[in-house]
C-alpha cells in the first residue's frame, strides 16, 4: 500500500520533471528521424506521453569520445538531449537520430564493460545502434530493466490501414461498459465486505463489554474509512496509526480494541484501494489507447528484426514471470508476518490478562495483610499505653518507698545515737579527787 502511494508520488514528480525540461528547451529545436519525419519539441507533450525515467548518460561516438546527454525515457520514445547556453536541445552525435522509437528496440550489455549497454533499433526505416554508458553497474541495470519494460508495454505499430476503425471504436465502447459494470460489482462487494467488518467490530466490542471490559467509548465503534468516496483511501495512515497504537500500550483491553478497529479499517481500505486502482488503471489504459487514425503508415519488417524482437519479448516475459514469483513470495511473507503478529498479540493479551489476575489477587492479599497489621498495631498501642501507665505507677510507688526508707534510716540513726548515749552513761563509774579544796569528778 505504501509502495502504491510512493509510486503515484514518483509519477507526479516525473511529470513535473518532464514539464521542467520541456520549458527549458529551445522552441525551434527539432530532430530528424530515420523515416524522414521531424520530431519537434511539441511532440514530447502530446496526450498519453509520460516520463518513465530520466538521468544523465554518456553517449559514445564512433571516435570513442563520451558525450554527456540527458536521457528521457517516455512512453514510446527514448530521447537524448544536451545542454547549450542553459537550454536543452536535441543531441547530435555521429548524425544519429537523438529520438529512438521503443518499437523494436533491443537492449544488450556491452561485453567486458559493466557500465555500458547497446541500444539496437530494428526499425524498417534503417537499423541503428547506440552505445551509452552509465556511472555505475547498478544504474545500467536499472536503465536496461526500465527500457525493456517500456518496450514490452509500448503499443505495436499497426500493420496496415483497414476499415475496422468503427469496429474498434465499438469494441472500445463495449470494454468501457464492461469496466463500468465490473466497477459497480466491485463496489457492491466492497460494501458487503465493509459492512461485515463493521458488524464484526461491533460484536467484538460487545464481547469485550460482556467480559468486564466495558467502556463508553467503545459503544460507537465504526470503520475509519468511508465506503463511498471518490479517492482511494489512505491505507498508509491507518498502518502508521496501528503501529503507533501497538507501541504505546496503556490499557490491554482498550489497546486491543483500538488495534482491532485499525486492522479492520485497514482491511477495508486495502479492499477499496485495490478496486479503485484496478478500475483507474483500466480506464487510463482505455483513455491512452491510440486511435487507429493516428497510427503511422505500415512498414514491412525484416525477418532478422522480428527474430530479435521475439527473443527480446521472450526474455522480458521470463523476467516478468520471475518478478511475479518474487511478488507472490513477498505477499506470502507479508501474510505469514501478519499471522505471526496476530498470534503474538493474542499471546500478549493472554499474558496481560493473567498478569492482571495475579495483580488483583496480590492486591487483595495486601489489603488483608494491611488490615491484620492495623489490628496488631492497635493492640500494641493499647499495650504500650497500659505499660506506660504501669510504669508511672511503679515510679510513684518507688518514690514513696524511697521516702519511707529515708525516714526509717533517719529514725534508725536517731535510735542508734540514743542507744549509744544510754550505753555510755550506764557503763562509766564516777571518781572524786581532792585537789586542795576543790573536788573534781573525773571519769576513768
Amino acid at each position: 500500500l505504501i509502495a502504491a502511494v510512493d509510486q503515484r508520488v514518483c509519477k507526479y514528480e516525473r511529470q513535473q520533471k518532464l514539464q521542467e525540461v520541456w520549458t527549458r528547451m529551445e522552441n525551434r529545436s527539432s530532430a530528424k528521424l530515420k523515416n524522414g519525419h521531424t520530431f519537434r519539441k511539441q511532440d514530447m507533450m502530446r496526450p498519453g506521453q509520460t516520463l518513465l525515467h530520466e538521468g544523465v548518460l554518456l553517449w559514445k561516438s564512433a571516435t570513442g569520445r563520451l558525450k554527456d546527454v540527458l536521457a528521457l525515457l517516455l512512453t514510446d520514445t527514448l530521447i537524448f538531449l544536451q545542454e547549450k547556453d542553459q537550454k536543452f536541445v536535441f543531441a547530435a552525435v555521429d548524425q544519429k537520430p537523438p529520438v529512438i522509437a521503443l518499437q523494436k528496440l533491443i537492449v544488450r550489455e556491452v561485453a567486458n564493460e559493466e557500465r555500458g549497454m547497446f541500444l539496437i533499433s530494428a526499425s524498417t526505416a534503417g537499423p541503428e545502434m547506440y552505445e551509452v554508458h552509465t556511472s555505475s553497474k547498478d544504474e545500467r541495470n536499472t536503465w536496461m530493466r526500465l527500457i525493456r519494460e517500456a518496450v514490452e508495454s509500448c503499443p505495436e505499430e499497426e500493420q496496415d490501414y483497414t476499415s475496422e476503425s468503427e469496429e474498434e471504436r465499438r469494441a472500445a465502447d463495449a470494454r468501457l461498459q464492461k469496466i463500468h459494470r465490473l466497477q459497480e460489482s466491485l463496489l457492491s462487494h466492497d460494501q458487503q465486505i465493509c459492512t461485515s467488518l463493521e458488524e464484526k467490530l461491533q460484536i467484538y466490542a460487545e464481547l469485550s463489554a460482556v467480559g468486564g471490559k466495558n467502556n463508553s467509548s467503545l459503544v460507537e465503534l465504526r470503520l475509519l474509512v468511508q465506503q463511498h468516496q471518490e479517492d482511494a483511501p489512505q491505507a498508509a495512515l491507518l498502518l502508521s496509526a496501528a503501529l503507533q497504537e501497538g507501541n504505546t500500550v496503556s490499557s490491554v483491553s482498550q489497546s486491543v480494541l483500538s488495534l482491532t478497529q485499525l486492522l479492520y479499517s485497514l482491511k477495508a481500505a486495502v479492499t477499496l484501494q485495490d478496486s479503485w486502482y484496478e478500475v483507474q488503471r483500466l480506464l487510463a489504459s482505455e483513455t491512452e489507447r491510440p486511435s487507429p487514425r493516428l497510427q503511422p503508415r505500415p512498414h514491412f519488417t525484416s525477418l532478422r528484426g522480428n527474430t530479435l524482437q521475439e527473443q527480446e519479448k521472450q526474455r522480458n516475459l521470463e523476467k516478468r514471470k520471475e518478478e511475479v514469483a518474487t511478488t507472490q513470495k513477498l505477499q506470502d511473507q507479508l501474510r505469514q508476518e501478519k499471522e505471526r503478529w496476530e498470534r503474538e498479540c493474542q499471546t500478549r493479551e493472554n499474558q496481560h490478562e493473567e498478569l492482571q489476575r495475579r495483580l488483583q489477587e496480590r492486591e487483595k492479599q495486601c489489603h488483608l495483610e494491611a488490615e491484620r497489621l492495623k489490628r496488631e498495631r492497635e493492640e500494641l498501642d493499647a499495650q504500650l499505653e497500659e505499660y506506660q501507665q504501669s510504669l508511672e505507677r511503679l515510679r510513684e510507688g518507688q518514690k514513696t518507698v524511697e521516702k519511707e526508707r529515708e525516714r526509717l534510716e533517719t529514725q534508725n540513726k536517731r535510735l542508734q545515737v540514743w542507744r549509744h548515749s544510754q550505753q555510755r552513761d550506764t557503763e562509766m563509774p564516777h571518781m572524786v579527787i581532792a585537789l586542795d579544796t576543790h573536788q573534781v569528778r573525773k571519769k576513768e
